[in-house]
């Protein structure tokens, strides 16, 4: 790998430039953590930064990974309770969840849950979860299954309700789903 220069690494530390992700990583003398270039931390004095070409070199170092960027999981820089948020979402796949409910399981403010979600999927998880109930909706009518029983089946607590959601989601509505239509 090709060393980058000291000013260069310094500009895309300033830009916060993502495209430098796990080319080098960026140490903090004052806390002994270690950051990606793209870590929306606040900058610390370019007197107290080291720079280290890999996350090992940091850990060597004697320094951590940062919590926000997740710098020691990289490329996979998801925190841990996205995962779990997944999970449980697939899971109640036949409720309607809350927002309340995802913070109580992730012990993250709202806010950050919402973040994550339009970043990865360009929803809110409550609108995530909402189309993974409509996709299995729409499973259950393929298969079969008596119309009237699938809005119970998926967390709708009424037809008309569900019928909307179906007709926003897929531009049809359930009745008109045949092999031709998908």
């Amino acid at each position: 790998m090709q060393k980058i220069p000291y000013t260069e690494m310094l500009k895309a530390r300033k830009r916060r430039d993502a495209r430098y992700d796990g080319r080098f990583y960026i140490g903090i003398r004052t806390m002994k953590t270690y950051c990606l270039p793209s870590c929306k931390a606040k900058l610390a004095l370019e007197k107290n930064l080291v720079f280290f070409s890999t996350k090992e070199e940091a850990i060597s170092a004697g320094y951590r990974s940062c919590k926000r960027c997740l710098a020691g999981q990289f490329p996979n820089t998801y925190p841990l309770w996205l995962e779990i948020l997944l999970t449980y979402l697939k899971d109640k796949i036949s409720e309607k969840i809350t927002e309340d409910q995802l913070v109580q399981i992730a012990n993250v403010d709202i806010s950050t849950i919402r973040r994550h979600f339009k970043s990865l999927y360009g929803l809110t998880p409550i609108s995530y979860h909402r189309k993974l109930r409509l996709m299995y909706a729409k499973e259950l009518i393929e298969k079969g299954v008596e119309f009237k029983e699938i809005p119970s089946c998926c967390g709708f607590k009424s037809i008309s309700g569900f019928r909307t959601a179906f007709i926003k989601e897929f531009g049809h509505s359930p009745g008109e789903i045949n092999s031709a239509s998908f």
